[in-house]
């Protein structure tokens, strides 16, 4: 019954409100437990939260809630295979951190009921989808070279520690395969005013395979002249290579 009210008066509230994206995130926040996760953040930290903002994540898969500029929380919506990609992600960061030249921030897997949350460092920085064509274009030298070396030494690394992970353990590395972040556009930070990359974020769909379909015209791909440039020196940094 309890359920039922509450989906009545979710959908209530949502038809007031016009925006499509708004509208999707309220009524990911209504059915949300919002109270029991900012009490479990509150307990895990032991901070005085001042500062609280939610984001849905990709395909509503999980609702983000940023606190005080420090931390960020990723609980799961609806996903029965949840906790084996909170794994996975963790494993996978762990695993490939120490060896990208950009800053991957670290997961911390919580238990939160029969679910797995996990808790990252808050980055202060801005996506590439949110910054102007003519601004991307202006700088995109600054862009393109520190994030072709990443893809590439990513792409190139084997290590032992996830080989299970890959669609065979003893596949090896190659031109345009290996481990990919996959969506390369969405998900680096950039500082606007220094134009330094500070950190490449969300892991969870990253996977061993050919990734040459990241330069293949995608229509979520914001910006094509990047991701054409980007495979130019990616091209580069490969055939100049003893790998």
């Amino acid at each position: 019954m309890a359920g039922a009210l509450r989906k009545f008066f979710t959908n209530v509230i949502c038809g007031l409100v016009y925006n499509k994206d708004a509208r999707k995130k309220m009524r990911v926040v209504l059915n949300s437990d919002m109270l029991g996760y900012i009490r479990f953040i509150q307990k895990h930290t032991g901070l005085r939260l001042r500062k609280i903002k939610t984001f849905i994540g990709y395909r509503a898969r999980n609702l983000l809630i940023s606190v005080n500029d420090k931390y960020i929380f990723k609980f799961p919506l609806r996903r029965a295979d949840s906790n084996e990609l909170a794994i996975r992600e963790k494993r996978i960061v762990d695993a490939l951190a120490p060896l990208s030249p950009i800053y991957i921030p670290p997961v911390t897997v919580l238990k939160y009921g029969d679910k797995l949350v996990r808790q990252y460092d808050f980055i202060q920085g801005t996506q590439l989808r949110k910054l102007s064509v003519d601004f991307v274009l202006k700088n995109m030298d600054a862009f393109v070279k520190p994030v072709a070396r990443m893809l590439y030494e990513i792409a190139c690394a084997d290590p032992a520690e996830i080989r299970d992970l890959k669609p065979t353990p003893d596949a090896l590395p190659g031109y345009l395969y290996g481990w990919c972040q996959g969506d390369i556009a969405d998900n680096f930070l950039i500082n606007p005013e220094t134009m330094e990359i500070v950190a490449f974020i969300d892991w969870e769909d990253c996977a061993f395979g050919d990734f040459s379909d990241l330069f293949s015209g995608d229509k979520r791909t914001p910006m094509r002249e990047f991701m054409t440039a980007l495979k130019q020196e990616y091209d580069r940094l490969y055939n100049n290579s003893d790998k």
